[in-house]
């Protein structure tokens, strides 16, 4: 028996400036809602040097992963993508948006712009401390 499901691993970044984070949207998404930055892992690598290399590539900030702040799931029929969330803090560069997104947003952390997240981020996200992760992030 052939097995066709495919499981993935993702890294994701919040990345906070101003007491606001980065939020993208995906040149492939028909909705109006965003993602986190990062991508999936490749083999070989570690989780904290995919989502530097994830973010470099889809913004031009370098930056380094400063606190595991949650997991994720989506599942599919026969697709499956877990994931991890850091809170990052943006080292060097200058904002350039990729060829993946067409649209960014800073946003408040807050339950009105969570509500404005794909899903799994808008159900993981809602139950976040705001507050902690805004002070971990100074």
């Amino acid at each position: 028996m052939i097995n066709n499901e495919k499981i993935e691993f993702s890294v994701k970044a919040l990345i906070v400036k101003e007491g606001k984070f980065l939020a993208l949207h995906r040149s492939t998404e028909i909705s109006t809602l965003n993602e986190l930055p990062g991508g999936r892992l490749e083999f070989g690598e570690t989780a904290e040097q995919t989502v530097v290399k994830k973010v470099l590539e889809e913004t031009n900030f370098s930056v380094e992963p400063i606190k595991l702040i949650d997991t994720w799931n989506f599942i599919k029929e026969k697709h499956q993508i877990t994931g991890i969330i850091y809170l990052c803090k943006i080292k060097q560069g200058r904002f350039m948006l990729s060829y993946e997104h067409n649209n960014y947003e800073w946003l408040e952390l807050n339950e009105e712009s969570v509500s404005r997240m794909t899903f799994p981020f808008k159900e993981r996200m809602k139950n976040w401390d705001m507050k902690s992760i805004m002070e971990s992030s100074l």
